[in-house]
């Protein structure tokens, strides 16, 4: 149950060496057009000035927390959602960017009488530099609207890629954490989509066809550094799903994953490397 003094929403944001961007990070959150929200921040022994940029906000919804010892991402990402008091929760990571709508606009979704069987609500996100630069306006590959989980989930396999987004596109109702094992990086680049699909075991997808958030890629952030994992990670990551009879993925959806998998590995690696090279 939720009382009154409760906020709607919790942001968690897992924080590890993000001076260079978590000020914006921070500055895009607390600009949201919807404001009922706790903002939970956890440091992971940052090593930069993360930390004390983090503390230098002073707004009554923040709360900042620091590790005793650096946990890793998936121990910090864990705890930055162990102690939510929000009925709806999203993580954000260290340096992406909320646009101003973005809570307002998916807490529609799941706070309205229409919700019911949604597990999480998901939007495109625009690829941005280390500068802030729009690489990429509008990345989506999922119909707007309510969307089955298997049908997501086949089609995910398919495509060989993240349909759904990262971490900062979703929100979902917090009541389900505690109904799954949480993040998992057993297979570290697919973090975000294990997440996502152990959600989908208790509902479906709801797509909003605009771009409400910015994924960052920068020569520091973690997708780029596992990035040459990729092809090998996410097959692995995908023979774990099929092996779920539940989400009916057949020869055929592997067959055709795989080679959307070589596909978009090659050039995710070619995009990050020339990323990298000009940075």
């Amino acid at each position: 149950m939720f009382s009154n003094n409760r906020p709607l929403v919790s942001v968690a944001v897992p924080m590890y060496n993000n001076s260079r961007f978590i000020g914006d990070t921070i500055r895009s959150i607390l600009g949201q057009s919807f404001s009922d929200f706790e903002l939970l921040i956890y440091d992971d022994q940052s090593t930069d000035d993360s930390f004390d940029i983090a503390a230098s906000f002073s707004d009554s919804r923040i709360k900042l927390f620091r590790n005793p010892v650096n946990l890793g991402p998936e121990q910090n990402w864990n705890r930055a959602i162990s102690d939510v008091r929000g009925r709806y929760v999203k993580l954000v990571c260290g340096d992406d960017i909320l646009f101003p709508e973005c809570i307002e606009k998916q807490l529609a979704v799941l706070d309205s009488s229409a919700s019911a069987g949604i597990s999480l609500v998901s939007c495109p996100r625009t690829i941005i530099d280390s500068e802030g630069k729009s690489l990429i306006k509008k990345v989506n590959f999922v119909a707007k609207g309510r969307n089955e989980a298997v049908d997501v989930i086949r089609k995910m396999i398919r495509m060989g890629t993240n349909i759904i987004g990262e971490p900062v596109c979703g929100l979902y109702p917090a009541e389900l954490i505690g109904k799954i094992n949480g993040y998992s990086a057993v297979v570290p680049y697919t973090i975000d989509l294990d997440f996502w699909i152990q959600l989908l075991k208790h509902g479906d997808l709801y797509m909003i066809d605009e771009p409400l958030c910015a994924f960052r890629i920068s020569n520091v952030s973690w997708s780029s550094r596992i990035g040459e994992m990729r092809q090998q990670q996410f097959l692995e990551f995908m023979e774990q799903v099929a092996s779920d009879k539940r989400h009916e993925v057949t020869d055929l959806d592997m067959f055709i994953g795989r080679i959307n998998c070589a596909v978009q590995s090659m050039t995710s690696l070619m995009g990050f490397k020339l990323f990298a090279s000009h940075e």
